[in-house]
């Protein structure tokens, strides 16, 4: 049928963690719905789904929109141990937001394991200069400790809300584990069957 797209060979659960009021919910409904929520109630968990693509590939990605409450410890766990990738955010105009996420990526190196964590840091709220108190320079550095791309949004003006999904696709690909090959059929495999085989 026209106008149908090629069907995504690969799907892919991504969590966004991080404390309350730093975005997520913004984050997730401009990237999935093309719109800002001017008012975001707080809820255990949304859950979002977008086909992008990425290296030239369609790639469905179902993203988890976690609650920042500290009361649904266990909830959180389970995401972190089952999904692929992970958006850890904080909010440039709140230095706590800052403060929380590093134990926030400890307990991902616990519960993971010592493998490498597919993740992006992002701090959000960008365009809110006169209220910032975590300088931009302070969440690169952090992002090179932890080896993961870093990047500054705005959900309001859909500011580089693409390019953090993006980006964590391409963590998840460059992490994942090579894929086993299947042998290929020789050429000649039908002379190598047995002569008196026959389909009739």
């Amino acid at each position: 049928m026209a106008g149908l797209g090629p069907r995504p060979a690969k799907g892919y659960r991504v969590v966004l963690l991080g404390s309350v009021a730093v975005g997520k919910t913004a984050l997730a409904t401009q990237f999935a719905c093309g719109s800002f929520p001017e008012q975001c109630e707080p809820s255990v968990e949304e859950l979002f789904s977008k086909v992008i693509e990425v290296n030239a590939a369609p790639a469905l990605l179902e993203i988890v929109d976690t609650v920042g409450a500290e009361h649904l410890v266990t909830l959180k766990d389970l995401y972190i141990k089952n999904s692929d990738g992970f958006v850890v955010l904080y909010s440039v105009c709140s230095e706590a937001s800052f403060e929380a996420v590093r134990p926030l990526r400890e307990r991902m190196g616990r519960l993971r394991g010592p493998k490498a964590v597919p993740l992006v840091l992002v701090g959000t709220k960008a365009d809110l200069d006169a209220q910032r108190q975590v300088l931009t320079a302070q969440g690169r550095a952090l992002a090179r400790e932890w080896r993961c791309p870093f990047l500054e949004v705005t959900a309001k003006s859909k500011l580089m809300v693409d390019q953090v999904f993006t980006q964590v696709v391409r963590e998840m690909e460059a992490l994942a584990p090579p894929e086993e090959e299947v042998p290929a059929i020789p050429t000649n495999a039908q002379d190598t069957w047995p002569s008196e085989r026959f389909i009739g």
